[in-house]
Order: C-alpha cells, then sequence, then structure tokens
C-alpha cells in the first residue's frame, strides 16, 4: 500500500468475476483506480484480474468484510437496472460518491436513483436533463455535479482491419424509433458483407459485441449508428469514436456540447436526413477519414475512463498525479 495515495472502496451489486455482463463504468472506474493508485498496467489486469490489492477494494452487499468503512472514499457506479438489486436500507460508509445511470428511462429507475442519491455525499448524473429534477426532488444542488459517460480506450481502440460492412449498429433494439430507423438501413443499404451489420449486447454471453469484440466490429465498420433512447448520451457514442470510427447519431443538445457537428461526428434529425447523410458519407472516405480522426482525437485528450476517474478523486479528495491536479474539463 502507497499511503501517499488515497484508498478506495468501489462497490458492486454485480461482481467482476461473475458470468453477467460486466463491461459498463463500474468496471472501467475500478480498471482506471487500480492503474491510477496500484500503478497497475493492462497486462498487470489481464494476467491477475481485478483482485483487491493495495489502495483500491471492490465490495458488496453480499460479500461485507473486515475492511468495510476503512477508506479515504467509497464509491458506488450505478450499472443501470442492474443496481436495482441493491436494497435502500444498504448505505455506504462516508466520505462518498454515487455515479447514477439511467436516470431517464422510466419512473420507477428514476425514484430508486433519487433515494439512493440521498444517501451520498456527492452525486455525479451522467443525463445533465435529470440534475434539474434531483434539485427539484429533494438533492442538495450543491453535491451534484454533471459526468457523462466515457470510452475505455485500452478496449475501445482502432484496430487494423479492413472494413468489412458500410455501416453497422450495435446494441438493443429497445425503442420504436430505434427499430424504425435500423428498419429503414436494412431496406436502404442491405445487410451482410460490405453491406450492413447489426451487433446485439447479449448480457448472457461475455464478450458479445462487448468490448474488444464491439470495439473490432467498429473498426470494420465505415459508419456506426446511434439512436439515443430520450436524448441521452449513451456509451455507443464514446466507444464508436473511440475506435475512429465515424458516427452517425441524432442531435441531441447534450452531444452538441461536447462535440462539434460536421468535425468529431455527423448528426441527424429524422430518418430521412439519416439515410441521405449515410448516402454521403459512403461515398465521401476522404471526409470520413477526417470525422473519424477529429472525433477519435477529441475522445482520447478529453472523454476517456481515465478522465472521468480522475475528476471524481480531484473534485472529492482533491487528489491526482503529481502535476495533474488541473481540472478534467
Amino acid at each position: 500500500m502507497d499511503f501517499t495515495k488515497p484508498r478506495i472502496a468501489i462497490y458492486y451489486d454485480v461482481l467482476p468475476q461473475t458470468n453477467f455482463r460486466n463491461d459498463g463504468a463500474p468496471l472501467a472506474i475500478h480498471y482506471n483506480l487500480q492503474k491510477l493508485l496500484n500503478n497497475k498496467t493492462m497486462s498487470d489486469l489481464q494476467r491477475e484480474g481485478m483482485t483487491d490489492s493495495g489502495n483500491v477494494v471492490h465490495l458488496s452487499p453480499i460479500n461485507p468484510t473486515s475492511q468495510h468503512g476503512k477508506f479515504d472514499l467509497n464509491i458506488l457506479v450505478d450499472y443501470g437496472e442492474d443496481v436495482l438489486g441493491i436494497p435502500l436500507d444498504w448505505e455506504l460508509p462516508h466520505p462518498n460518491v454515487y455515479w447514477a445511470f439511467d436516470t431517464h428511462i422510466d419512473e420507477k429507475g428514476y425514484k430508486y436513483r433519487l433515494e439512493r442519491a440521498k444517501q451520498f455525499d456527492y452525486v455525479f448524473l451522467c443525463h445533465k436533463a435529470q440534475i434539474a429534477d434531483f434539485i427539484r426532488d429533494g438533492i442538495d444542488p450543491q453535491k451534484i455535479h454533471y459526468m457523462p459517460v466515457a470510452a475505455e480506450t485500452d478496449c475501445y481502440r482502432p484496430y487494423p482491419i479492413m472494413p468489412k460492412w458500410n455501416w453497422s449498429f450495435i446494441g438493443h433494439f429497445n425503442s420504436q424509433h430505434r427499430i424504425d430507423l435500423l428498419d429503414r438501413f436494412v431496406k436502404e443499404f442491405g445487410l451482410g458483407d460490405q453491406k450492413g451489420y447489426l451487433g446485439y449486447r447479449i448480457p448472457q454471453i461475455q464478450g458479445h459485441c462487448v468490448l474488444d469484440d464491439a470495439a473490432k466490429k467498429f473498426s470494420m465498420s465505415r459508419l456506426t449508428l446511434n439512436y439515443s433512447i430520450r436524448g441521452d448520451l449513451a456509451m455507443r457514442v464514446f466507444e464508436t469514436m473511440a475506435c475512429r470510427t465515424v458516427l452517425l447519431t441524432d442531435e441531441i443538445p447534450t452531444l452538441l456540447e461536447l462535440f462539434k457537428d460536421g468535425e468529431h461526428l455527423v448528426t441527424f434529425k429524422t430518418i430521412d436526413e439519416a439515410v441521405e447523410k449515410a448516402r454521403e458519407l459512403l461515398a465521401d472516405p476522404e471526409r470520413r477519414t477526417r470525422i473519424a480522426e477529429a472525433g477519435y482525437q477529441e475522445i482520447i485528450s478529453k472523454h476517456t475512463y481515465r478522465h472521468r476517474t480522475l475528476e471524481i478523486l480531484k473534485t472529492v479528495l482533491n487528489w491526482a498525479p503529481k502535476g495533474e491536479l488541473q481540472p478534467c474539463h
């Protein structure tokens, strides 16, 4: 243990070693804490796994330890609907941080996350629109911080693979407008080699259209599609661009606060416009290359999970590696 660095506990309801899908922010934050606080390399973590060591420990409501509560910071990173498995009467020790996801999906999820947030000293929200709702419903505005999702660039990175598809979508087919978009693209551009690809993120099959598998498929696509569920900034936005692939996505205000349309990515307002812009991009490889490179550089300079991990540590503990204590954004 390095006593010059903070000691952190990160809490899971779904532990990294289980067979449940773990490809999201909790695992990425844990991974970056290990690198920042324990000087672990990617090779170390691939060889050793996400085991407890040094300044970072992972805990769970179903895995209490004698070390519980003896940390400089206790972090709970919401993992979508999975986190609903933690009962609200289970509280983390202080000081603590909660990074809340999926506050925008439905009323049940919103109410759960609102009640959970009341137990925390610091609350980070990845969906900016819900900040006003949380304040209206009783959360102290002084403890709320906006922090969108990001890309884990040790995994989501460009792969030197020849393009196989003109377009792709990797995600869930879980909204009518998204299904309508994909149906139109299948009809206009087709499926199969040198046409298009649809990949479903399957929770029961580790690695299927997540992590390295998804990154390779993004890298094999000339452009990738996104259509937000309810105006949310999805992980797909950041992961696609981290693979140096052009992203074609719906226009939402929070997206345009972070990225420039036509420079880092391309946006559409209607499905007809999405099809038209896809045709233009597919016919102009130089423009695709230019946008993909600019988007990639924007991600690696501002929107990785290392940036998000440092944002938490700086905000709460005023800690960062030597020479890196300036604000993250």
